[in-house]
């Protein structure tokens, strides 16, 4: 190391007492070129002498913790989007539910696999086939996908409030 910058040292002295000596003009503009060249020389000198296969260059390991991280993304963004489109969707059938005089709540399941639509839905509340034509017309849930729970505790609690 002492030895590098020692070499860069002097090939920049080296350098500027040359330019001094040149006389003006294209033979001083020649020696500032040689100058930089031999001063860039000296700074690369340490990679002359080393084998470029012994650099350890961990391109692959980069690549996979890039995919490993993108593919946490998307997951991510995958889980973001289904739970606002099962909340989104979940208070579209309540307020048609309510336009229909039902009082319900509802609980709607995103697709877990391929873009994440509205797959299910469970619905605490009284059996409405009016609803679930709704449901099926307008949201894409088929009827064998809705669950209606009509239990009368549910009922009763929902009643005292």
């Amino acid at each position: 190391m002492r030895s590098w910058l020692l070499g860069i040292v002097l090939t920049s002295l080296a350098g500027g007492l040359a330019r001094q000596l040149a006389p003006q003009g294209k033979e001083q503009a020649m020696v500032r070129l040689v100058g930089g060249l031999l001063l860039t020389l000296a700074i690369l000198r340490p990679l002359a002498g080393r084998e470029w296969t012994d650099i350890p260059l961990e391109l692959e390991g980069l690549d996979r913790q890039a995919e490993v991280q993108t593919e946490v993304y998307r997951k991510n963004q995958r889980e973001e989007l289904s739970a606002i489109i099962e909340e989104k969707t979940g208070a579209y059938i309540w307020d048609k539910a309510n336009r229909l005089g039902i009082s319900c709540e509802v609980e709607v399941t995103a697709a877990a696999e391929g873009a994440p639509i509205p797959a299910s839905a469970v619905i605490r509340g009284p059996y409405s086939g009016e609803l679930a034509r709704c449901i099926e017309e307008e949201v894409g849930i088929p009827a064998g996908k809705l669950i209606w729970l009509e239990d009368e505790e549910w009922q009763k609690r929902k009643e005292s409030e």
